[in-house]
């Protein structure tokens, strides 16, 4: 077990229970200290040094690459139709110029710009003061929705746009929307174990752990299931890593980054996948 307690960073968006199920509810015996924010501001803290290990936005991996590493083969990615992260824009609008989001979620208001840029060559613009969940501001076209935001809408009278969908049909590969990240050289072997078996107790217990989830959230049991055990991956590989690689390579190209990142996984948790480049 690990020698001294452990600060990590956690979101409360539903898409991460399964891998954070275990360590909120102390099924499994750890000596974490858990802190709650969001992606963006989990990468704030994880700079600062208020917590040791964090889930952050690969964006914000980018910004620091040079004193983070990943922690291999977790994580929080989708492909193809998803419903994690969504546009939702005003019905029957031909352009779409301006987008209403909060910071919380870097990596899709990045993408969200790519697919744009990459289908109708403009650059949609962020609106990001007083934004409401789900809610598009009245001189604003469209606003992003992701995690707990995004799940429960049903666009009827608005159009919609699921930006994983959206993202696979330019590239070809998966969006990655978040990745457990410390800085270098301080995870423990038995930290990564903590949470690779947070991971495996989802896994092991889901189909109790789903209707908990289901009553406790007010989100359909069925469409939960579906949400987390077929649109959500959770063990993430090459193919994924390569999904970074491109919007990192985008967000170059575009002048949305200084130069493209390596991508350096933490030896700690895998002596076989430190590094893919």
């Amino acid at each position: 077990m690990v020698s001294q307690p452990v600060t990590v960073g956690l979101i409360k968006d539903i898409f991460a229970q399964p891998l954070t199920y275990a360590l909120e509810n102390n099924t499994i015996a750890h000596p974490c200290t858990l802190r709650y924010s969001s992606l963006a501001e989990n990468a704030r803290q994880l700079e600062a040094g208020e917590v040791d290990i964090a889930l952050i936005s690969p964006i914000d991996y980018a910004k620091h690459s040079m004193d983070w590493e990943i922690v291999p083969g977790l994580g929080i990615a989708s492909y193809g139709v998803t419903g994690a992260a969504k546009l939702l824009f005003k019905k029957d609008l031909i352009n779409i110029s301006t987008i209403a989001s909060d910071l919380r979620f870097p990596t899709e208001m990045v993408v969200a710009q790519l697919a744009f840029i990459e289908k109708t060559g403009e650059k949609p613009q962020f609106i990001t003061q007083g934004v409401q969940p789900g809610i598009i501001p009245e001189k604003t076209d469209a606003v992003l929705l992701v995690g707990d935001d995004a799940l429960p809408v049903k666009t009827i009278q608005e159009g919609v746009f699921d930006i994983a969908e959206e993202w696979n049909d330019v590239i070809g590969l998966p969006l990655v929307h978040a990745v457990f990240a410390v800085k270098r050289n301080t995870i423990s072997p038995t930290t990564a174990a903590i949470l690779l078996q947070s991971h495996s107790y989802y896994q092991e217990h889901k189909d109790t752990i789903i209707p908990e989830l289901s009553k406790s959230r007010g989100i359909d049991q069925e469409r939960l299931n579906i949400h987390l055990n077929e649109e959500i991956r959770y063990t993430l590989d090459e193919l994924d890593t390569d999904g970074m690689k491109e919007i990192f390579r985008h967000c170059f190209f575009h002048t949305m980054l200084n130069d493209i990142p390596e991508i350096v996984f933490t030896q700690a948790a895998s002596t076989d996948q430190s590094r893919m480049n």
